[in-house]
Parts: structure tokens; sequence; C-alpha cells
């Protein structure tokens, strides 16, 4: 749709505002990393901004491609707008066996999420999200806030402990292709597959852009289906992916695979999910890789 670029620009600008058996695959997940360094502290400064200002500039003057210059500028305002946000700077322990944390308890929420987002493999970004009024008040919680984190890996890159067989290539992005990542924690019903996004600019190659991110257990599967031939098999094949997909799947969590190029990568991960009956607005994340 041609008025496409516009309406993401635009959702942008109000987050700057807002601040068969034989093919069934197995997996083998190891122990997620206890995040004892992740914090909910906003970043100083975005990643990169010099590139950023500077590839912003050429291309300005350029005027070759009018939507990485709006991702390009979209990632350049949200880093600013992070830099400037205060948020408590508390130590997130690690993971512990005692029961399961309350609704409430934001921090463990937090921990979860980054251990579900890293057993995809999937490296966070510097900095954590919330979503405000996303779950009943409590005493402890009087914002409902629910966390989030967000990530990427570049390619080629397959799930760690993944065996398809010889026939289907494994890999969910190809060199040169980055696959994005999202995970909140503590949603317990999301009954829509969008409003998750990602704005991503390539610093090396002027390219960018805005792509829309859809559920982990969906993409999971599109992605190898396309690569299954058409056989008497295909159905059950897809069944079998299709369970092993949704193990990976927490409520909310999103994934997109995109045609980055080779280069410094530059990224913002935001967008709404709904909790039940809320909508929740998650701030954006920002991130960098070396596709």
């Amino acid at each position: 749709m041609p008025n496409q670029p516009l309406i993401r620009r635009g959702v942008v600008a109000l987050a700057i505002a807002a601040s068969a058996a034989l093919m069934a695959p197995t997996l083998a997940v190891a122990n997620p990393v206890p995040p004892a360094d992740l914090t909910l502290t906003a970043p100083t400064s975005i990643p990169a901004d010099k590139a950023l200002s500077a590839a912003i500039a050429q291309l300005q003057k350029t005027s070759v491609d009018p939507e990485a210059l709006a991702a390009a500028k979209a990632i350049l305002g949200i880093g600013s707008q992070l830099s400037t946000t205060t948020l408590p700077k508390t130590e997130v322990a690690a993971p512990t066996a005692t029961p399961a944390a309350s609704p409430t308890d934001v921090l463990t929420l937090l921990a979860e999420a980054n251990s579900a987002l890293r057993q995809m493999g999937i490296q966070s970004f510097i900095n954590p999200s919330v979503a405000f009024n996303c779950t009943a008040p409590t005493p402890d919680n009087p914002f409902g806030l629910l966390p989030a984190v967000g990530g990427a890996v570049p390619g080629p890159f397959f799930l760690p402990g993944l065996k398809l067989p010889a026939a289907i290539d494994a890999n969910l992005v190809k060199d040169g292709e980055t696959l994005f990542g999202f995970v909140p924690s503590g949603i317990t019903k999301d009954g829509t597959a969008s409003g998750m996004q990602v704005a991503w600019f390539n610093v090396n190659t002027l390219q960018g852009g805005f792509a829309d991110m859809a559920p982990v257990g969906t993409t999971l599967v599109d992605i190898w289906m396309k690569k299954v031939p058409d056989n008497p098999f295909k159905g059950q094949i897809k069944a079998a992916l299709t369970t092993f997909a949704n193990r990976l799947s927490v409520p909310g969590s999103r994934l997109a695979p995109v045609k980055t190029g080779n280069g410094t990568v530059l990224s913002a991960v935001f967008g709404t999910v709904e909790n039940g009956n809320r909508s929740c607005f998650f701030l954006p994340m920002i991130g960098i890789t070396q596709a």
C-alpha cells in the first residue's frame, strides 16, 4: 500500500512521544544464561550515533530512499528520547528454583523474558522495555507494568540444537539477513498477531526501513514450510513443525526476518501487544547488530 510507510512513520513518532514423524524436528535447549547483567537502566546514548547522523546527512542530500531516511531518523530520535529517560537502576538477580513469581514482580518477569529470548539464540538489545497499564494494578505494581526484551541475530542462523532432515534448510535467516525478536513476560492472552514492528538501518549500505513482526510460531513455520518440497506428507510435516515451534512461543512474542544486507545494522523494536482486553504499548528497545 502506498501510504504504509507514512503510517509506520506516524507510529514511530508516537513511540518517540510516548518514549511427518521422520521429519519431526528435535531441540536440545541449553540452560539459559543468568541475566545478571540486565538492568532497567535506559541507555545514555544510541550506539554509533555519529555514523547514523552522518548517514542521515548523506541520505538527505541524495533522497534515494525516503523510507530508509525515515527509519534512520526514527532510530536516532528514539535513542535521544531514551537517553533522557530515568528508570529504576536495579540489578536483576539470576533465576532460582523458587516458586513462580507473582505477576507484579516486574524484575523477575524481566529475567524470564530475557531467558526466553536467549533460548532462541537471540542476543538482547541494550535496553529492555515496559508497557504501562498492561496488567491489573496492585500495591506493588501501581502502574500495571509488564516488561519485555528485544534482540537480534545475524544470519546465517538456525535454532540451537535443532535437527532437521538434510532436505530442509534449517536456517531462519541467511547471510545478509537479520532475525529480530521480541519477548514480553506476564502476557496471559495475546489476541492479535499484529502491532509490533522493527525500524532498521544499515549504516554501511544506507539501506533501511520498517518491518512488521509476527508471532514466533507462525514465523518459524512459515520460514521452514517455504523450504519443504511438495510431497504427500507435507501436511504432517507442517503439523510436526508447528508443535515444535509452539514450544518456543511465549504469549505475545514476535519474530521478523529482514534482508538488512551486510554491515552495521541499527534497529528499534516497539509496538502494541494485547493482554486479554488490555492494549499494551511497549516502549522502544534499540540495538546494534553486525550482519
